[in-house]
């Protein structure tokens, strides 16, 4: 009965033995968030954990499905020996494709070896994972509208997104300034913003009557990254204020039409008068 437990512990110790002889304990990455196009250091820790010496250790990313490449290199490293309780790093030079998407990828490792004494190749697999990203590039504008004094005008304001990557759950919020008083609701949400993508975001307010002719609005922008972080940006827009005598002028606000026909009553009446003036100086002359 005794023999055939320690066969038992036996077997489940090489059992072991044949699974987690070595394991990943640390994975670095230069730079740790990578740009599209950018090569990366990837260096990964392996460790001995099982307590014998291991040999031919191979270690292979598979690169099959992730958007990465070698870079100058191949995707496998070579190690003759690792000891018991023994480290080896391994590293590799990789490079994300151009038009990749940010995100966090998943990248498959397997690691190859053979036991001390023992002929047979072992292997597993593990997962790393790699973080795509670039920085947000947001601008914003003022959409050229006229703003009149002393009314209530709707205008528009355009959030281009130039970045590599997307942003998310973004919402834009306007400050108060002076000359200026918002009707509709200062935050607005945008929502998903992709990458080359741009949203208009309307807004309603009322012109004071004094309101200076150029007016610089504070707006705050706030949102989450590819990677679920949040950020704030601070930035502003010009507004364009015009008396209605100005933005008719310059052809922003039509003129309305009863001045045509003043115009043409005007030009009416002169001539009636004229023509009067004329017939009383001809029975004058009479």
């Amino acid at each position: 009965m005794k023999q055939k437990i320690l066969i038992l512990v036996l077997m489940v110790l090489l059992s072991l033995s044949l699974v987690s002889a070595l394991s990943i304990k640390d994975v670095e990455s230069m730079p740790q968030e990578i740009m599209p196009g950018e090569i990366a250091e990837v260096s990964i820790e392996i460790e001995n954990t099982f307590g014998m010496d291991v040999t031919n250790v191979n270690v292979k990313l598979d690169l099959s499905d992730v958007p990465f490449a070698p870079y100058q290199s191949s995707a496998e490293r070579f190690i003759e020996e690792v000891e018991d309780e023994e480290d080896k790093t391994f590293n590799f030079r990789l490079i994300v494709l151009p038009t990749t998407d940010s995100g966090i990828y998943k990248i498959p490792v397997i690691i190859s070896y053979h036991l001390e004494g023992n002929e047979t190749e072992q292997s597993k697999e593990e997962l790393i994972s790699l973080i795509v990203n670039s920085d947000v590039e947001l601008k914003v504008f003022f959409e050229d509208t006229a703003l009149i004094r002393g009314r209530e005008n709707t205008f528009s304001i355009k959030i281009v997104n130039s970045g590599l990557s997307g942003i998310k759950f973004a919402y834009l919020t306007v400050s108060n300034v002076a000359g200026v008083k918002f009707i509709s609701e200062k935050e607005q949400y945008i929502g998903d913003l992709d990458s080359d993508d741009f949203d208009n975001v309307e807004y309603s307010a009322y012109i004071n009557p004094s309101a200076a002719s150029s007016i610089k609005l504070p707006i705050t922008l706030k949102y989450r990254d590819s990677t679920n972080k949040e950020f704030e940006e601070k930035q502003e827009v010009t507004l364009k204020i015009y008396s209605l005598k100005e933005a008719q002028e310059l052809g922003f606000v039509k003129k309305p039409k009863y001045a045509i026909f003043l115009a043409i009553g005007i030009v009416i009446s002169i001539y009636i008068v004229y023509r009067i003036r004329k017939k009383r100086k001809l029975k004058a002359k009479k």
